[in-house]
């Protein structure tokens, strides 16, 4: 082979190995946490490099299942929310975002109590994969909870004393306590003061999330954060499917507007223009 065939060959490896390095990754990474468990998530990269990295947190017990497809992951769950949700998940990632999306730890596969979720042994867990997170990319992390799953960001935030975070992100953010479980409207916000988003959805029927608390929740997170915006959606479809429980879908995971919802977010947490209002036919 002659020197010029040569390094034709090299060009050509060098553009076939860009091409697949500049594909849509997603992968499921295991780590093994500090206190003897693995803590899984699911991670989806952009197609270019990186502008902002978001750790999402499902809604519920947290119990959400990666399950491998010819065409990537899917996930499996009931009723998490817009951060289970799969178009939300691709909508952070063509926006340039890294999203990830994490799963209970192995001793608490069977769901996650809100107790758990402001522990320290959660935070333990979540730690590990904000280093892992933060070592990969170079980047503070967003940190996105939906309904229930709001604790975690907002308990690991404080815990943290906001060390490593780029801002925390809740939707359908939890506003009452619901059979004496925590809110996030009274135990957090005194600790967080790094940026804050709330996005709300004014038919949103579940009794720990009324939109008739967004103003309260806004003013609570004012008190320690410079920064707190909230965007408020309505329209969409609002009707319950597949469970009648009106905290797992519909009004409250957005359902319909899931793209144009993260899409806002996205906006939010790249430093652009984004809607204070989102109305869904």
């Amino acid at each position: 082979m002659t020197r010029h065939s040569r390094l034709l060959l090299l060009s050509h490896l060098v553009l076939v190995l860009w091409a697949v390095g500049n594909v849509y990754a997603d992968e499921v990474i295991t780590l093994n946490t500090g206190r003897g468990v693995r803590q899984s998530f699911l991670l989806a990269e952009p197609r270019d490099k990186p502008q902002g990295v978001v750790l999402m947190f499902p809604g519920d017990d947290g119990v959400v299942q990666f399950v491998k497809g010819k065409d990537g992951y899917r996930l499996d769950h009931d009723g998490a929310g817009l951060t289970g949700n799969k178009k939300a998940i691709e909508t952070y990632r063509s926006s340039g975002l890294v999203a990830a999306v994490v799963a209970p730890p192995s001793d608490k596969e069977g769901g996650m109590t809100v107790a758990f979720r402001a522990s320290d042994e959660h935070l333990t867990d979540i730690r590990m994969v904000i280093d892992y997170l933060r070592q990969k990319y170079g980047q503070k992390i967003y940190l996105h909870g939906h309904c229930l799953g709001g604790h975690s960001p907002a308990s690991i935030t404080a815990k943290l004393k906001n060390e490593g975070i780029a801002g925390l992100i809740l939707s359908s953010p939890r506003s009452v306590s619901v059979k004496k479980q925590r809110s996030a409207l009274t135990d957090y916000q005194k600790v967080v003061s790094v940026p804050v988003l709330l996005i709300q959805h004014k038919q949103d029927s579940c009794p720990g999330t009324s939109h008739v608390n967004l103003a309260l929740v806004q003013s609570h997170y004012e008190q320690s954060s410079n920064k707190v915006d909230s965007i408020v959606v309505s329209g969409g479809d609002i009707q319950m499917r597949r469970s009648w429980f009106p905290c797992k879908n519909g009004a409250h995971a957005f359902r319909g507007l899931e793209e144009g919802v993260t899409g806002a977010i996205s906006n939010w947490i790249l430093g652009k223009e984004f809607p204070r209002q989102i109305n869904g036919s």
